[in-house]
């Protein structure tokens, strides 16, 4: 497993997705997984410190042989995303209303996750397909 602590900063989240990008190559993962991973994590990361006025985060990943799984804990506010409702876009068009959609986004990309508080600490850990295009939503979302 390997882990990193990020400051609870918007300017971290950059970093936090050059490391883990770094990180997934060193891992062997796909370059879907490696783009689904840095787009929740990215989501998750600019949640906790804009929301839940986190002042730090530590993410951990590693591989197991049905995929990889990343572990996003952070100091801030509790919030789980696992309970909260995911808000989708109901049809084509323009104008919507910006905001709230990060939740549907990473259940979207993920296979599974789970939360827990504890320690006074928000603990996800998320579940990712590690194989080649197994995701085809993905690969139309990194196209763009």
């Amino acid at each position: 497993m390997r882990s990193r602590d990020f400051p609870g900063t918007v300017e971290a989240a950059a970093d936090a997705e050059a490391w883990l990008a770094s990180e997934s190559g060193a891992l062997g993962l796909a370059g879907d997984t490696t783009f689904a991973i840095n787009l929740c994590v990215e989501e998750l990361f600019l949640n906790a410190v804009k929301h839940g006025h986190a002042n730090k985060a530590t993410i951990s990943i590693w591989t197991e042989p049905d995929g990889a799984r990343l572990e996003f804990v952070d100091d801030g506010q509790a919030f789980d995303p696992t309970a909260a409702p995911a808000k989708r876009l109901q049809g084509p068009g323009t104008d919507f209303e910006i905001g709230g959609f990060g939740t549907g986004l990473v259940q979207k990309f993920t296979r599974r996750m789970t939360y827990r508080r504890a320690e006074g600490a928000n603990r996800l850990v998320l579940e990712f397909d590690a194989g080649p295009n197994k995701n085809p939503d993905l690969r139309a979302v990194s196209a763009e």
